[in-house]
């Protein structure tokens, strides 16, 4: 990851210019090239509406095994960037730029590049591992310094273009929703390990808190800091298996033990552990809410009789505040169970409506498409507030197609807010699942998606982040809080 860049003498265009990265973390602002932005189908030229400025204090981010693509005003033409010189004037061969946006803001543009190894991450990783067990049995060789050619793909993060101009860096994105609960000085304060510390003492035996201290300290995860600041939402992991293997989790180490943001937990929690964990917040927080589904778990509803039992003794000691599932939807009949015994929210992650590129993501191990979609009709049939957490790939989300499946959601009172999340994936091997052009009719772009479904569906709300739905005032805030 790149920490700042360097600036170039001479006349700077009105346009953003192209960065470029070295492989030690050096980034550099091109001498003639402007910004390209990819649509996923197309690379254009990027205008001043396609982007907004970004704090400087973003990190930037360097995509090893690319190679940057940038437009040339002279010419009209697109050129990939195989070389440059730095400012001691030492060339090297130079890597694309990204940023990966933080909560409540959505990617609109991939970076324009070049990928170099479009392998699918788990065969990259198997060779890894094969080759690992060759040299600890002495008969591979352990190579000096790094093999690029083996990476396992690009980390799992949502690689958006960003460029520089004379006010400071752009990036290809946009703001999907409103942060006042989200913003980064209210997490990570000095006083978190004092308040995780009183309440594992007031709880010592519970593994459900134990596992959100190392949630809120070591993975930074806000939910989990908000059990301890006994506000909000909190986070409430329980599942340590999953009914899906999704490229891109969070959380699953594979057998060769890879590297992942954040580990999943290890035990199944006990009726009694969950319960106390939700009363003690409920009874506590302001706009109380408790989450199921979180990034260090795998799939919530997978033990349905222990999350059904834990919400119904909750909600028989506190009727406070929300109780929410985010789910695959793989378990319809559970999410019912889970709603009668007091849980309100819905959340459910999808990426596509297409059944091949969803099964070919999610790679579901016992339920199917049809179960996902049932499970929405349940929630709406139980009364549940229900949103879907869309996962947004630019050139592929964004179509026509889409649109129409998610209006007939709405127009069936199964979808009340759409959730607009990045994709995180590699996107060198992602890009090479997707359906060619021809197959993919009618592509709007991400703002141009968001803003048709605003069109049909002026009351379909749009956000980032679960809503607030246990404060009095949430009815009155606007359907789209953000800034397209």
């Amino acid at each position: 990851m790149a920490k700042g860049s360097s600036k170039r003498g001479g006349a700077r265009a009105d346009r953003p210019r192209l960065l470029v990265a070295s492989d030690d973390g050096r980034v550099f602002e091109h001498d003639t090239l402007e910004l390209a932005l990819d649509t996923g189908l197309d690379v254009v030229r990027a205008a001043h509406k396609d982007v907004i400025p970004i704090p400087k204090d973003w990190a930037l981010m360097a995509m090893p095994g690319t190679r940057p693509v940038g437009y040339d005003p002279t010419t009209g033409r697109f050129e990939t960037v195989t070389s440059f010189v730095d400012d001691d004037g030492v060339p090297f061969a130079p890597w694309a730029v990204a940023v990966h946006p933080p909560p409540g803001y959505v990617r609109a543009f991939h970076p324009a590049a070049e990928y170099q190894d479009t392998t699918h991450p788990d065969v990259k990783l198997r060779r890894l591992a094969e080759e690992e067990a060759q040299r600890k049995k002495g008969t591979l060789a352990i190579l000096d310094g790094g093999d690029e050619a083996a990476r396992p793909g690009l980390p799992l993060w949502a690689y958006t273009a960003a460029g520089m101009t004379s006010k400071g860096p752009v990036a290809g994105l946009f703001l999907a929703d409103e942060v006042s609960r989200w913003e980064p000085r209210l997490f990570y304060r000095a006083d978190l390990d004092e308040k995780i510390a009183a309440r594992l003492a007031d709880d010592p035996d519970n593994r459900v808190l134990a596992q959100l201290a190392r949630c809120g300290k070591d993975y930074l995860c806000c939910c989990a800091q908000n059990i301890f600041y006994e506000r909000w939402e909190g986070a409430l992991p329980i599942a340590p298996a999953c009914t899906a293997a999704c490229l891109g989790c969070l959380s699953k180490e594979p057998a060769w033990e890879t590297p992942v943001p954040q580990k999943r937990l290890g035990f199944q929690p006990t009726v009694e552990e969950i319960a106390r964990v939700i009363v003690h917040h409920l009874e506590r927080a302001p706009e109380p809410m408790i989450s199921f589904g979180q990034g260090c778990e795998g799939e919530p509803t997978m033990n349905g009789p222990v999350i059904v039992e834990a919400i119904a003794r909750a909600r028989a000691q506190t009727k406070r505040g929300v109780i929410n599932l985010n789910t695959n939807g793989s378990r319809p009949e559970t999410i019912r169970a889970c709603a009668r015994a007091g849980c309100g929210a819905l959340r459910v992650s999808i990426n596509t409506f297409d059944r091949e590129l969803w099964a070919a993501y999610y790679r579901p191990s016992d339920f199917t498409f049809d179960d996902v979609i049932r499970s929405l009709y349940v929630g709406r049939d139980e009364g549940m507030h229900l949103s879907i957490n869309l996962l947004l790939w630019p050139g592929w989300t964004d179509r026509m197609a889409e649109i129409d499946a998610i209006s007939k959601l709405v127009d069936d009172g199964a979808l009340q807010m759409i959730q607009l999340r990045n994709l995180c994936v590699d996107p060198g091997h992602f890009r090479t699942m997707l359906p060619p052009r021809e197959r993919r009719g009618i592509v709007l772009g991400v703002k141009g998606f968001v803003a048709e479904l605003r069109r049909r569906h002026p009351a379909l709300r749009f956000g980032t982040f679960n809503p607030r739905l246990a404060a009095d005032w949430y009815r009155e805030v606007p359907a789209f809080a953000g800034r397209l």
